[in-house]
């Protein structure tokens, strides 16, 4: 059996190749079976030759609806939706990981507060202009002295 992927199903369809879709149900998954004019093909993920699968049917037709496909077949006879929780990936890592990413979030959120009340505690700053006096008086300072000396 012949493998697509979505481009190339959208592609085929543009075509006119497809002849027909079949959503057809094996536990409590959907797969998207096509009929082409070169013979039967499954939909698959994009990146790797393993079958799309949809828990939702709703949601494949709308890819389906997108791709311009507006008839398409269920087949229903092996649907058993009690075998969801079977399928179900159980992940304690991403769990670890959520945790850890609030706590780091935590912890920005109270530096940031930490540094925003420093900032408004501190005095007022000089104002640029007196600052940039004060410098000038301090080279002409430097700039008189070393004149004197190089007099001497």
């Amino acid at each position: 059996m012949q493998t697509m992927n979505l481009e190339q199903l959208r592609a085929s369809t543009d075509a006119g190749g497809v002849l027909g879709v079949t959503l057809k149900a094996e536990g409590a998954a959907f797969y998207v079976n096509i009929e082409t004019r070169r013979g039967e093909a499954v939909m698959v993920k994009a990146k790797s030759k393993e079958p799309r699968k949809f828990i939702d049917p709703r949601k494949a037709m709308l890819v389906l609806r997108e791709l311009g496909i507006r008839e398409l077949r269920i087949d229903g006879s092996q649907w058993r939706p009690e075998e969801r929780e079977l399928d179900k990936m159980h992940r304690p890592d991403r769990s670890a990981a959520m945790k850890s990413a609030h706590e780091a979030k935590a912890y920005t959120d109270w530096a940031q507060e930490k540094v925003a009340a420093s900032l408004a505690d501190r005095a007022p700053g000089v104002a640029h202009d007196r600052l940039m006096k004060d410098a000038q008086a301090v080279i002409d300072a430097k700039r008189k002295l070393h004149a004197i000396k190089a007099a001497s």
